[in-house]
């Protein structure tokens, strides 16, 4: 005989729009701004829920699922549209297209529970880690706002992700979830002869995964405290500004921003004279005319409203008056610390970010560069961004159809760079990186490995960034997210140079040494220490969450090809 309470206990499920809703509040809640991350461990319980029944409940499921989850990602990346008016639009856009993923959970989850009949426990952290790789490579990728990244204050914790990275945090915090979602009645139907009892014994595996996972990390962060250190710190000032991005271009603006940056790097260095590294943000450098480079003849184009020999000279004088620019800030910067201080010291390195036009045989490229600059005021390492940012810094297509770039602020499309770079600084080799190629776990790790096959394995990573877009908004906290983890799976240090913040330094353990405020002025000192430690995703990478998502392709080409099976028998049937 049907248990009548436990009918009414379940009952409850049987709402898609209740438990989607409550899944998508909790697992907001557990991101900043009010970062209550414990809460993210059930918030997939009510999606897990929409998983477990046979058949799905409701009259549209899949569409109440496909709105709720948009309304979760709207109001969570809500800071993206602050800059622009036109900027809504992306928002919008990118809510909708990050909420196919949760909808191709519950669909890939499904089949695999329902047809392969799988363990939830085992089905749906696989699905959710295989679906947040594709998400963090297609269409450019996002990989921001990981179900692993909320958990970036339990620092014993995220040390598993020198193995599996960001994904494997995400894995482990679903399967946890999975077990506690195994353990609730779940409605089967009018009469659920099935599953509608509370089970007790899939919290063992949720234990034994959650103690292996504390225990590894207490193990490596024993092992950290106890290695000696391969070289001295790096003592570095990280210059965080606060300017709000405004599209509209004033020359002046751009240029009192440029000043007030150089202003307080001087007294940075007057007042801690043993700084050895200055980092401005990305862009903050340009103060109104960046980087101009010219390779071979200087050429004209046919639109160029002067003389020929006029704009040649005028491309001319910018290349030279950026040169005396760096020159300038070099020299004021090593003055700033007093001739003792420089005479008994290698002086005072720059990592600044701003935009280089490089111009050769025709062409014309813009380029969003970070540059190493010595003591004497000569460059020694460029790099450009590798990782654009679609709708920020290029249009699809804008390559083809230039005039697409008139409906929107921005000038022209920026071009990617090619390869990574090794700035030196004193004993210290430095892997830079701009803005949010910091939340591409795929990018630094191609950078890292790059660089230690051609001997050049970096001692640091240093992020540049300009967040004025996002007017002190939670997607500050969202990137510096990133940055622990990305100092974790590489075991090397990182620095953030962001203008209106989050600057940090974050050791190789992922601790948050330094952390500047929300959008306002601030400089921070470290001592950055080095770590000699290599890890296992440096080696294998995302290969863990690589076969996660060949799993999701192979349920997906099941569940396609079980579809077109019914809709051929029902075509035959009619017939």
């Amino acid at each position: 005989m049907p248990d009548v309470g436990a009918r009414h206990t379940v009952a409850w499920s049987r709402s898609p729009a209740v438990l989607s809703l409550l899944s998508g509040l909790l697992l907001w809640a557990s991101f900043p701004p009010l970062g209550w991350w414990p809460l993210a461990w059930v918030a997939p319980v009510g999606w897990l829920m929409l998983v477990r029944p046979e058949p799905l409940p409701g009259r549209r499921p899949y569409v109440t699922l496909a709105l709720t989850v948009f309304l979760h990602w709207l109001v969570l990346l809500q800071g993206i549209r602050l800059a622009h008016p036109a900027l809504y639009l992306g928002w919008v856009a990118l809510a909708a297209y990050m909420a196919v993923y949760p909808l191709l959970f519950v669909a890939l989850a499904r089949i695999a529970v329902h047809r392969w009949r799988l363990s939830v426990i085992l089905a749906a952290p696989v699905v959710w880690t295989g679906l947040e790789l594709v998400r963090g490579h297609a269409i450019t990728g996002f990989s921001m706002a990981l179900l692993g990244h909320t958990q970036v204050s339990w620092t014993t914790l995220l040390q598993m992700a020198d193995v599996g990275g960001a994904y494997g945090v995400s894995f482990l915090v679903m399967l946890v979830a999975a077990c506690m979602a195994r353990t609730l009645p779940v409605a089967c139907g009018q009469h659920p002869p099935t599953g509608s009892r509370w089970s007790v014994w899939p919290l063992l595996p949720a234990l034994l995964a959650l103690a292996g996972a504390i225990g590894y990390g207490q193990h490596q962060l024993r092992v950290s405290s106890r290695s000696p250190a391969p070289r001295q710190p790096l003592r570095v000032a990280l210059i965080q500004g606060s300017f709000d991005t405004i599209f509209e271009f004033n020359a002046e603006r751009e240029r009192g921003n440029f000043l007030r940056y150089r202003e307080l790097s001087e007294q940075a260095v007057a007042q801690h004279p043993d700084v050895q590294l200055v980092v401005w943000p990305e862009s903050m450098f340009t103060g109104g005319a960046g980087e101009i480079l010219v390779a071979g003849p200087i050429e004209v184009p046919a639109d160029a409203p002067l003389l020929a020999e006029e704009y040649r000279q005028r491309v001319r004088m910018q290349a030279l008056s950026f040169s005396y620019k760096v020159e300038d800030v070099a020299r004021r910067l090593n003055a700033a610390r007093g001739p003792r201080q420089n005479a008994n010291s290698g002086g005072v390195h720059l990592v600044v970010g701003t935009d280089t036009l490089l111009l050769s045989a025709g062409d014309a490229r813009r380029y969003n560069s970070a540059l190493c600059i010595r003591p004497d005021g000569q460059l020694t390492g460029r790099y450009y961004k590798m990782h654009r940012v679609m709708f920020g810094e290029y249009l699809p297509w804008g390559d083809a159809f230039p005039f697409l770039y008139r409906l929107t602020p921005m000038a022209q499309g920026l071009a990617p760079g090619e390869a990574p770079q090794c700035f030196r600084v004193s004993e210290w080799r430095l892997s830079p990186s701009i803005c949010f190629e910091s939340t591409v776990p795929h990018l630094i790790r191609e950078h890292v490995q790059t660089l230690r096959k051609s001997n050049r394995l970096p001692d640091l990573l240093v992020n540049v960034t300009n967040d004025g877009w996002f007017w002190g908004s939670n997607i500050l906290d969202l990137q510096l997210a990133c940055c622990v983890f990305r100092a974790i799976e590489h075991r090397l240090p990182m620095i953030v140079a962001a203008n209106t913040g989050i600057s940090a330094y974050v050791d190789s353990d992922g601790k948050v040494q330094q952390r500047g405020p929300r959008r306002r002025e601030s400089v921070l000192y470290a001592e950055v220490k080095p770590d000699g430690r290599l890890t296992c995703y440096g080696r294998m990478g995302d290969l863990p969450a690589g076969l996660c998502a060949s799993f999701c392709l192979a349920l997906a080409l099941f569940g396609l090809a079980t579809r077109l099976s019914r809709n051929k028998a029902g075509r035959t049937g009619r017939y």
